[in-house]
């Protein structure tokens, strides 16, 4: 499975997170990703960064800091 086969939000956040010089925190994605630096919308992309990490998209280095998780395929490489 690739980061294609997410639905674009979650794609998205992957994205950035692939993309970091190092481990972001969701208010550092938020921007990124095209939405309002609100409250709500931190706490709903944490939300999606905590449930790529139950599904082995991510690592959370340490609370709040996440990585990408490193025996992921990456989406357009052949293996």
């Amino acid at each position: 499975m690739t980061s294609a086969d997410l639905p674009p939000v979650y794609r998205d956040i992957v994205d950035v997170v692939d993309d970091a010089p190092g481990p972001v925190q969701a208010k550092q994605i938020v921007p990124r990703i095209g939405l309002p630096a609100k409250t709500s919308k931190i706490e709903g992309t944490r939300s999606k960064l905590k449930r790529l990490v139950e599904r082995d998209w991510l690592d959370e280095e340490r609370p709040g800091l996440f990585t990408p998780s490193a025996p992921r395929t990456v989406s357009g490489s052949a293996g």
